[in-house]
């Protein structure tokens, strides 16, 4: 596709990459570069968008562009692992991509009403919907499929809706309000929430068939993987959500002075910060990993050492047993390798022991899995993982059944969410009688090319900023670590932003009608014309 700008000229600094001009040409001319940053986000967000409408001071609007794409931007404006900054430019020159998940949550926290606004809603349609599951991919499928006019019903089966979002992140990361407020910006909509409903418990599929049209099964992980080792039912040792649920549940357990934290990941990170603020004065976290391949990211392995968290890399535990001391000894080995000659996760341990570990309690957080029996039989395979179709998220033995989640592969909250949205596009479709696969590529139908423009000479600012956080003395279970951006640092860190995407002609078809220069609300866009016409 031959891609030329005879015809239009295009005010980089101000254009957002809405697409309205490619909506409004006529003649079906123009296209959209996709920036980078948009390209990796799992949900499609116009991050270049509300980023430059900060850097013109524009921050309202800046909400307002984010709420189009976006109905839980306090939730992802803490805990996204925004892989949008692992792809920006900016880390081309070498000071640091843009901070684009802190710009999402100033928005957030500065207009909540804005951010958290009720989208207009389609005309009721009498089909009625039943999400099983109220993590995020749960609760933003019943976001989707009440905006396009589905009667939603949600269940769950803690006392409270939010699934893991409530229950395994602290709060500290995660403040249980921004939870509070998403579910209620859903019971605003007219979702219904049942709670205490489990699945293979009191709340049954069958019967769920029966009176819904479609169900959506988003139940996430909710069990710890345990591991299988002598000692493992020694008191003293926890499971990790076990740790986490009961410190939401304000009923936290007894950990003493030395907890160890089995585990390299980013719950296991959680778990060790949660140690440190319920008083225990040493908190190793060991692992089979070394301290490069560790799971966790990057940034939440800083916090946990500048805490004062010990890692111990490259080790396994081989068994737990009780000292004459009363305290809890790990024995561990030395990791030979971590995946088998097929590439499946499978550790090795050297025979011999290497080191053990004594502590107070230990802290199991390798892992979650889907709760036993939960789901029917027909629905899983050889493995007991779940039969679904990747592209439309259907169940191939219960036509009314869909997936989306943790359960169905998703590895983050922004992942689930982004699942959670194309099931919800698969039920509407579904329950409609239309057909489901047709018209997937978000990109093709709505007019983006892949690929973008980058001119690294219109880098402006400097260095990406370090975020301040609150001082170590003065972090507990409740107070967030990160700080907010003052409006004075947003607006210095939204102007790095280089604009990688703007429109650009493909057909040369253009008849210099002028629908895209009149109606671009940024004024971004104008047309070449001939000086006598003009």
């Amino acid at each position: 596709m031959m891609i030329s700008d005879l015809n239009i000229k295009v005010d980089r600094d101000l254009c957002i990459t809405c697409g309205v001009c490619v909506e409004r040409c006529i003649m079906d001319n123009l296209r959209l570069f996709v920036p980078p940053c948009q390209a990796a986000c799992p949900i499609h967000m116009n991050c270049q968008g509300y980023v430059r409408l900060i850097a013109q001071g524009k921050e309202e609007e800046a909400a307002q562009e984010m709420r189009k794409y976006l109905p839980f931007a306090g939730i992802l404006g803490r805990v996204c692992h925004h892989p949008c900054e692992q792809v920006c430019e900016r880390n081309k020159i070498g000071d640091g991509a843009v901070h684009i998940r802190a710009l999402k949550r100033y928005l957030a926290d500065r207009y909540p009403e804005v951010a958290g606004a009720l989208l207009p809603m389609k005309r009721e349609n009498g089909k009625r919907v039943a999400i099983v599951g109220s993590g995020p991919s749960g609760l933003m499928a019943a976001h989707d499929l009440r905006v396009s006019g589905h009667q939603v019903a949600v269940f769950d089966e803690s006392s409270e809706p939010g699934g893991l979002l409530r229950w395994a992140i602290p709060s500290f990361i995660l403040p249980t309000e921004e939870v509070d407020k998403a579910i209620c910006m859903l019971i605003n909509m007219g979702i219904e929430f049942f709670t205490g409903k489990r699945l293979g418990g009191n709340l049954d599929l069958k019967s769920l068939e029966k009176d819904y049209d479609a169900i959506l099964l988003a139940i996430g992980l909710g069990e710890s993987v345990s591991l299988t080792i002598p000692g493992i039912d020694q008191e003293g040792v926890l499971q990790g959500l076990t740790l986490l649920k009961r410190v939401k549940e304000n009923n936290p357990p007894r950990l003493g002075d030395s907890v160890i934290v089995i585990g390299g990941g980013n719950s296991a990170v959680d778990c060790a910060l949660t140690c440190m603020r319920l008083g225990a004065k040493d908190v190793r976290m060991v692992c089979l990993e070394d301290r490069d391949n560790m799971p966790a990211f990057d940034w939440e392995l800083q916090v946990a050492q500048e805490e004062g968290i010990k890692l111990v890399n490259g080790l396994g535990p081989r068994r737990i047993v009780r000292t004459g001391t009363g305290k809890l000894s790990v024995e561990t080995s030395r990791c030979v390798s971590l995946y088998d000659d097929k590439g499946v996760f499978c550790p090795t341990l050297e025979d011999e022991p290497n080191k053990e570990f004594e502590a107070d309690s230990i802290v199991i957080a390798i892992g979650q899995k889907l709760k036993s029996n939960c789901l029917p039989a027909d629905l899983l395979d050889g493995t007991k993982s779940i039969i679904v179709d990747p592209l439309t998220l259907q169940s191939p033995t219960h036509s009314k059944v869909f997936f989306s989640g943790a359960i169905s592969g998703a590895g983050s909250v922004v992942e689930a969410m982004a699942q959670g949205r194309e099931a919800a596009k698969s039920i509407a479709r579904f329950v409609s009688g239309d057909g489901m696969r047709w018209g997937r590529d978000f990109w093709v139908e709505n007019g983006y090319l892949k690929e973008y423009e980058a001119i690294l000479e219109r880098a402006k600012g400097g260095a990406r900023m370090i975020l301040e956080r609150v001082p170590i003395k003065k972090r507990t279970l409740e107070k967030e670590v990160e700080m907010p951006l003052t409006p004075e640092q947003a607006k210095q860190e939204a102007e790095r932003c280089m604009s990688c995407g703007r429109p650009a002609e493909v057909n040369k078809t253009c008849w210099m009608c002028l629908p895209c220069e009149i109606e671009c609300p940024q004024e971004a866009l104008q047309v070449r014309l001939p000086y006598q016409v003009r």
